[in-house]
């Protein structure tokens, strides 16, 4: 059930923002490349946000709860898929072939660390919290981390996939107040249908473009390829696991309390 495609750069051109003074001091996660784009380090972003896993799972099992473990459903053959799988086989534990399609539906939505199941994907578009699919969620931290605005900026986002394009656009576009806050961006998404020339016009025109091919030299931000999108994407993966274990253990401890009330009921 591991997304099969992945985006492998982030290119953020924020010129405006970075010409008027207003990105003075650079993060511990940025590099400079000369006169070319600033690289964001997801393999540092994704220590860090590891390091926060690590310690709330420690902290999780010394309140005497059980240790969350991850199981990963393969689905195919696809290259990525089982890349995406080598990378998150320390957390996971057993690895099978099923159809994707009856997968997702099949996972319980509480413990649907991958975000695909209908009820989390519809919980996202209503701006609801709900478990994010790890790869888009990662962008997101990476654009929110690296401390890049996106309220009112014109985001292009390549590719209109239902597990990594169409999830990005949700979380830039929609409301910042609302429970699960967005990015309060105008977002344009294209696809292998949008003309080469119309493509232009958006890209000319954007602030920020989500992308899988990176444009150093006219870019004012790019994630690298390795150590971009992907180191992020496990991370936010292990975010999800703690978040279900959590989720699924209140579950639990309300159908007892709900048991014993029934049980007062009838005596």
């Amino acid at each position: 059930m591991a997304a099969a495609s992945f985006i492998t750069s982030l290119v953020t051109r924020l010129l405006r923002s970075a010409q008027s003074g207003r990105l003075h001091q650079r993060p511990f996660h940025l590099s400079a490349v000369r006169n070319e784009a600033v690289i964001i380090s997801g393999r540092k972003l994704a220590e860090q946000i590891k390091q926060e896993v690590r310690q709330e799972v420690e902290e999780w099992v010394a309140s005497g709860n059980k240790r969350p473990h991850l199981s990963v459903v393969l689905a195919g053959e696809n290259p990525a898929s089982q890349s995406y799988v080598l990378n998150k086989t320390r957390a996971a534990a057993s690895v099978e072939h099923i159809d994707e399609r009856k997968v997702c539906n099949a996972v319980s939505p509480d413990k649907d660390v991958d975000g695909f199941h209908v009820i989390n994907v519809g919980r996202m578009c209503l701006d609801q919290c709900s478990m994010l699919p790890a790869t888009p969620w990662g962008v997101w931290e990476i654009i929110k981390r690296t401390g890049i605005p996106t309220l009112g900026k014109n985001v292009v986002v390549a590719g209109r996939s239902k597990n990594v394009g169409m999830p990005i656009a949700m979380l830039l576009h929609t409301d910042g107040a609302h429970e699960r806050p967005g990015g309060d961006a105008t977002v344009t998404i294209s696809h292998r249908y949008t003309p080469k020339e119309e493509l232009k016009k958006h890209t000319a025109l954007a602030d920020i473009v989500i992308s899988a091919a990176g444009v150093k030299k006219k870019a004012g931000y790019i994630t690298p390829v390795p150590g971009g999108v992907g180191p992020m994407t496990v991370a936010m993966l292990m975010k999800n696991t703690i978040i279900a274990a959590k989720k699924v253990l209140r579950l639990e401890e309300q159908e007892v309390l709900k048991s014993k009330e029934l049980g007062v009921a009838s005596n």
